[in-house]
């Protein structure tokens, strides 16, 4: 009972006051999410491995996460995911080979738009039905409302920043 209540002590502290200590590092936002962000996408690759895509690497679903069903250039999806052209022009065409992604070529560019084919449409529903049952999990754990109001918090943050960024390109 006593460590129950030293953590809530602990976390309502780090909630209450941003001050830079050594519990507020262990409880700031970004480690929170990220720590989160990387739980899910553990049990993502893990049920891509027991499906038809079991092959796929984490920098393979990095990619298609990244596209996230728009139309890309190589340029632009290695800016997004901050790695080089050359990797990012790798793991495209690893993913062209597996039939999942194709290329088409811009007037008066070298560069190419990354497109899914029909069979990396049908890979994009496998990896939803995934998530669903990621996040479906997270409900068990925090409960339904307090899994809502993450997911409104986060997409209004999302939404907020997203607009910005389309003003400043």
């Amino acid at each position: 009972m006593f460590q129950l209540e030293y953590k809530f002590s602990i976390m309502s502290t780090m909630i209450d006051n941003l001050k830079p200590t050594f519990d507020y590092l262990e409880t700031n936002l970004m480690r929170l999410v990220l720590e989160m962000a990387e739980k899910m996408q553990e049990e993502s690759i893990s049920l891509n491995k027991s499906g038809k895509y079991h092959r796929a690497t984490s920098a393979q679903i990095k990619i298609f996460d990244t596209l996230r069903g728009e139309k890309r250039s190589i340029s632009s999806l290695s800016r997004k995911l901050g790695i080089s052209r050359q990797a990012t022009h790798k793991t495209v065409h690893q993913l062209v080979d597996l039939g999942l992604l194709k290329l088409e070529k811009l007037k008066n560019s070298r560069d190419k738009i990354v497109l899914y084919t029909d069979e990396g449409k049908r890979a994009r529903l496998v990896g939803a039905k995934n998530l669903i049952k990621i996040e479906k999990k997270i409900i068990q754990d925090l409960g339904k409302e307090d899994y809502l109001n993450l997911k409104r918090i986060l997409l209004k943050h999302h939404k907020l920043h997203e607009t910005k960024d389309k003003m400043l390109s």
